[in-house]
C-alpha cells in the first residue's frame, strides 16, 4: 500500500511539472523577415552572405529580395528581441573558435522559430566560410518558412478540396480555405482564390507513367504546356495559359522528395495567343508507383502591380505539402 501511495505521488509530481513548465511563445515578425546579429568590423568579411539573403527570388518577373534584413551589432541585441522568427548570428572571435562553423536551431526561444549561428575565427575564414554555405544557409530559413505556412494551412485546411483531390488522385494537400474556386478536366483540377489583383491556383494533373523519357526536362515542360492550353484557356478566342520560353527560360531540379524521386520546375508562365498576362509558377513531379502514374502539383501566381514573393512562397508550400497516400 505504501508503494502503491509512494508511485502515485511520484507520477502527480511529475505531471505537476510538466503543466507548469513554460510554453514557448509564437515567432514575432513578418514572413521572411530576418534579424542579422552581426558587428559592424566583420560585415564585409561576410558580404557573400548578406548578398545571398537580399540577393533576387529566382523567377520572379520582377527583382524582389530572398529577406527583410533587420542589421543589429551583438551590443543591441537583447532578450526583447529572442522571439524573432527568424535570427542569424555571425560572429569572428579567435579565442573562442579554432575553425568556420556554422550551426542551425530550431525552436530555440520561440515556437517554429529559426536560428543560424555563424561562427569563425578569423574575418578571412568567416569570409571563405559564407562564401561556400551561403545558400545553404538562406535554403534554410526558407524552408523555416515554408514549413510555418504548411502548419497553418494544414490547421485551417479547405475540407472540400482535401476530399476532391484526394477522390481525383489519391492525394492529401495542404490547401487553404481561401481557394475555393474549382475546375475539373480529364485526370486535370484546377483550385483557385479567384482575387483579380493576387491569383493563386493550384492545378494537380496526371498522366500513364511508360517510359523514364516522359520524366526529362523538355518533356514535363511539352506536358505543362499540352495540359494547361487544354483546361485554362484565356477571354481572347484561341489563347490559352501556356509556359514562358524567351525571357526566362524554366529550369528544372531533379530532387529527393520525402525518400522519392521528384522533379522541381520552376518559371513563367503567360497567357499565349491573348491579352499580356503571366506571372510565376512552381511545379512539383513524381511518380506514383502505386497507380502507375506521373502526378503533378503546380501553383502559379497572377498578381500585376504586386509583389510577388511572398504569394508564391505559400505556393509553395502548398505544392510540398503533397503526400500520396
Amino acid at each position: 500500500m505504501r508503494k502503491a501511495l509512494f508511485i502515485i505521488i511520484v507520477v502527480l509530481a511529475c505531471m505537476a511539472c510538466k503543466n507548469t513548465a513554460p510554453l514557448k511563445p509564437a515567432p514575432s515578425g513578418m514572413a521572411f523577415e530576418l534579424l542579422y546579429v552581426i558587428n559592424p568590423s566583420d560585415t564585409a568579411a561576410a558580404t557573400p552572405l548578406t548578398e545571398a539573403l537580399v540577393g533576387p527570388v529566382p523567377f520572379l518577373p520582377q527583382p524582389e529580395p530572398q529577406f527583410r534584413l533587420s542589421r543589429i551589432d551583438f551590443s543591441m541585441y537583447d532578450r526583447l528581441l529572442q522571439t524573432t522568427r527568424n535570427i542569424l548570428f555571425v560572429t569572428v572571435d579567435d579565442e573562442r573558435f579554432t575553425q568556420g562553423k556554422i550551426t542551425f536551431k530550431r525552436d530555440l526561444w520561440a515556437n517554429s522559430q529559426a536560428v543560424c549561428y555563424v561562427n569563425a575565427p578569423t574575418k578571412e575564414a568567416l569570409n571563405e566560410l559564407v562564401a561556400e554555405q551561403a545558400d545553404k544557409i538562406v535554403d534554410f530559413f526558407v524552408k523555416a518558412e515554408r514549413e510555418r505556412m504548411h502548419i497553418y494551412y494544414v490547421e485551417n485546411s479547405n475540407k472540400t478540396a482535401n476530399y476532391i483531390v484526394d477522390s481525383l488522385f489519391g492525394i492529401n494537400l495542404a490547401i487553404p480555405t481561401s481557394l475555393n474556386k474549382y475546375k475539373y478536366g480529364n485526370h486535370f483540377l484546377w483550385i483557385s482564390n479567384g482575387s483579380a489583383t493576387a491569383s493563386q491556383n493550384i492545378v494537380v494533373y496526371s498522366t500513364p507513367f511508360k517510359s523514364k523519357e516522359q520524366l526529362k526536362h523538355e518533356a514535363l515542360l511539352a506536358r505543362r504546356d499540352s495540359v494547361m492550353c487544354a483546361n485554362i484557356p484565356g477571354e481572347v478566342p484561341g489563347s490559352c495559359v501556356g509556359t514562358e520560353l524567351k525571357h526566362l527560360y524554366p529550369e528544372t531540379r531533379f530532387i529527393n522528395f520525402k525518400g522519392k524521386w521528384a522533379a522541381e520546375t520552376r518559371g513563367l508562365w503567360r497567357m499565349k495567343n491573348g491579352v499580356c498576362m503571366g506571372g510565376p509558377f512552381v511545379a512539383l513531379t513524381v511518380v506514383d508507383e502505386v497507380h502507375q502514374q506521373i502526378l503533378t502539383v503546380e501553383g502559379f501566381v497572377y498578381a500585376p502591380s504586386r509583389d510577388k514573393r511572398n504569394l508564391l512562397r505559400q505556393m509553395d508550400a502548398m505544392v510540398y505539402s503533397l503526400v500520396i497516400k
